[in-house]
Formats: C-alpha cells, sequence, structure tokens
C-alpha cells in the first residue's frame, strides 16, 4: 500500500528551473570505502532511495555538511539512541568540488512555479519523486539539491548527483575524493545538538533476581 501524497508529475519541460549555487565540499558516510556508488531502482519498485534513476542510471547520495551526513545516514528514521559500535562500520568520504555541476535546486521558492511542493523531500510515495528525478535528468541536470527528511529543522541540505549505475571507481570531472577517519567527537557533538544520546552496547547485562510471589 503506497503512501498518500500531494506532489503531483513532472512537468515536460523544466527549462528555466533555478540551480544551485556552487558548494565547496560534499560528504558521504558509508559502510565501504567506494565513496561513488550510484543506486539504481525502477521507477514503480518497492526499496531502493528518493532519486534513484532507473538502469542504466543511477544516483549518489551526499550531504553539504558532516551534519548532513549524520543526519541522512543514522538519523533517516526517528530514533533516541545511536549504538556507538555503529559509528566503527562507517567511512567518511570528503568530496572536494572544484566545478559545481549543473544541480537543479529542489530548495528553491521558485521550485514552487514548476508544480512542486515541500512533499518532494519526506514523501515515502518514491515512485513520485523518482519521476520527478529522471524528468529533470532527461532536461539535462546533474543532480538534485534537496532537503533531508531526517533533519526537523529542514535546513540542511543533501545532494543527489547523477552517474551511470553501479560503483564507480573515479569522482565525477571537477570534483576529488579523500576518505577519512570518522572524527567521533564532531558525532558526539552533532548528535547531543539534535538531543540523540550516543551510547554502546552494554557488555554486561545484569539479570534481576525473580521476585518473590505473593500468597
Amino acid at each position: 500500500m503506497s503512501a498518500s501524497t500531494g506532489l503531483g508529475d513532472p512537468p515536460a519541460s523544466l527549462l528555466g528551473f533555478p540551480e544551485a549555487a556552487p558548494v565547496a565540499e560534499l560528504h558521504r558516510l558509508s559502510e565501504f570505502p567506494g565513496s561513488w556508488w550510484f543506486a539504481s531502482t525502477e521507477v514503480d519498485d518497492h526499496g531502493g532511495g528518493r532519486f534513484d534513476l532507473p538502469p542504466p542510471q543511477g544516483t549518489c547520495y551526499l550531504a553539504d555538511s558532516l551534519t548532513g551526513a549524520i543526519v541522512e545516514k543514522l538519523l533517516r528514521t526517528p530514533v533516541k539512541v545511536v549504538v556507538a559500535e555503529r559509528l566503527d562500520e562507517l567511512f567518511h568520504t570528503v568530496v572536494t568540488v572544484r566545478r559545481t555541476p549543473t544541480v537543479a535546486d529542489l530548495t528553491s521558492r521558485r521550485a514552487t512555479g514548476f508544480g512542486l511542493n515541500a512533499e518532494i523531500h519526506s514523501t515515502l510515495e518514491y515512485g513520485r519523486t523518482r519521476r520527478w528525478a529522471a524528468a529533470f535528468h532527461r532536461n539535462g541536470f546533474r543532480g538534485l539539491r534537496h532537503r533531508l527528511r531526517g533533519d526537523v529543522s529542514q535546513r540542511l541540505a543533501g545532494w543527489a548527483l547523477f552517474g551511470t549505475a553501479g560503483l564507480r571507481r573515479r569522482a565525477p570531472n571537477g570534483m576529488a575524493t579523500a576518505v577519512r577517519p570518522l572524527d567521533r567527537l564532531e558525532v558526539v557533538r552533532v548528535l547531543d545538538r539534535l538531543g540523540v544520546e550516543l551510547r554502546p552496547i552494554p557488555a554486561v547485562v545484569p539479570i534481576a533476581s525473580p521476585s518473590t510471589p505473593r500468597r
């Protein structure tokens, strides 16, 4: 059963759609050191990502800050506690952007005039959002700037970049990739600002003695 949405279908032409401003860095947290994974899903298939393109194209999801990457990776569903050991599984990729590609800015107020509303960032009806992604790709855009569903302030931005589906060994033209150790202290600071705790898996679990039944 699909979730209901007030988001309409994309128009045939997206000529004049606002473009994202240049960005200096992008960030991604991943379980794998290979940073450039372009996920591909058929438009109406279950599973997959919000802006996945159908094969043979795909979409790689990043954020324009480490905070955004943390929210995107760890807080996509509501949580109060993040398991500390989870951080040991993640690689932090920093992408230096020397030349910003042509990316549609879904956060621009002018996007309203093309039939968009804020559900593009939050609806669970991914078939609809993927139709928008495919339409932007057909109209020559190389990606989308969007809000992160896990960010209740709706200030953080994600970047969904288009490319050939699958794992790519090299960064797109105009970008350079560096994989760094994840700064655990910064993650703790980010989670603390968001009211989320970081806790280790307990090594010892106390076992309470059974209470004496009343007669």
